[in-house]
């Protein structure tokens, strides 16, 4: 690797691959000498479409290539411990698409080979670049909710049904992800979690999810494959104000100046220091809809591993927030599977 440029290879090229393709193809100082997959229809489009780009069927001949500085792991997710290890091993630094893996034992794996290879190891968690999701968490980081309730969330859509894993590690992590983002990176303490498998045995397609935090916040999550329209849609509910990031709405982000305030009544000796002595009043003021400067988060996302590359930064979905989302993910399925609610236990050493 030179000063500025960087050699990248791409492992799998289906449903997701050809954005990732798309975005580190474009990126300054950046050359994609290989995409690895193993149909030969997605080699004929990225051959076609990307004529700069070599194709192989055999993904050893693109890691093992001395020149490829970084390696994109775009497949399917039960594969991405075992690719990430041996692109590690063999000295690359690699990008995974989300999830991380599928175990809290393979992520803790993979950390400490990044860490003793100085690799970096980055997750695809690409709202963390979206700007409306930055936004939100500038309002949290100011307070301007006042005392943080709960949050609610949905991902919903008709399709896209998988068959390697449900609706849970499919649409999940992404709202995982920015929970963890807003909340500086705290774990929740524990998870429950109910599923339906309708349409598959065994897979499920719906989830009701609901996370807990030490700090009494609180988050349901509710993702689907299975329903009528497209939703993709947050709310956080604060003692002073309450905000909706709709991601499919062309207003990003509303802020509500509502609320429920607690004021003291005048008693008989007139004075408020009877605790109970209250009356509640149901506050609704303005509506403010932030300006959202537009810009891709995938291109924000490939723009930042390249550069944690060359400076040796961290990533913000690095090893910690990935192993994180996976943690949650993890105790979820557990949930799912057990009818219980189930603790979370953080790394013994975070990185």
């Amino acid at each position: 690797m030179s000063a500025n440029h960087i050699v990248v290879a791409q492992l799998g090229c289906g449903y997701w691959g050809p954005n990732l393709l798309r975005n580190y193809s474009a990126q300054p100082g950046c050359r994609v000498k290989w995409v690895a997959e193993q149909s030969a229809a997605r080699r004929a489009y990225v051959e076609n479409n990307f004529p700069q780009t070599r194709t192989t069927a055999d993904w050893t001949e693109a890691v093992s290539d001395p020149e490829v500085d970084a390696v994109v792991v775009a497949t399917p997710a039960a594969t991405h411990f075992g690719l990430a290890k041996a692109i590690l091993a063999a000295g690359k630094h690699v990008f995974v698409e989300k999830p991380l893996a599928t175990s809290t034992q393979e992520a803790d794996e993979l950390i400490g080979l990044a860490a003793g290879s100085q690799r970096v190891l980055m997750a695809g968690h690409t709202f963390l670049y979206n700007n409306a999701v930055r936004h939100v968490r500038q309002l949290l980081e100011k307070r301007e909710l006042g005392e943080f309730y709960y949050i609610y969330s949905q991902r919903l859509n008709l399709g896209q049904v998988r068959s390697d894993v449900n609706v849970w590690w499919n649409l999940a992590p992404h709202d995982v992800s920015i929970l963890l983002y807003w909340l500086n990176g705290e774990l929740p303490v524990s998870v429950s979690a109910h599923g339906i498998a309708d349409i598959q045995p065994g897979i499920e397609d719906v989830v009701f999810a609901m996370l807990t935090w030490s700090s009494g916040v609180v988050a349901h999550i509710h993702v689907s494959w299975l329903d009528p329209g497209k939703v993709r849609k947050m709310t956080l509910v604060g003692s002073r104000k309450m905000i909706v990031y709709d991601d499919v709405s062309d207003d990003k982000i509303a802020i509500y100046d509502k609320g429920v305030d607690r004021v003291p009544k005048i008693g008989e000796k007139m004075d408020y220091d009877n605790f109970n002595n209250y009356q509640l009043i149901y506050r609704a003021g303005d509506v403010w809809l932030p300006r959202i400067n537009s810009q891709e988060p995938l291109k924000v996302e490939a723009a930042h591993f390249l550069d944690c590359i060359r400076s040796g930064r961290i990533p913000i979905s690095g090893p910690q927030h990935a192993r994180d989302v996976v943690a949650v993910l993890e105790a979820g399925e557990t949930a799912l599977k057990s009818g219980q609610k189930v603790a979370i236990t953080p790394a013994a050493t975070p990185r």
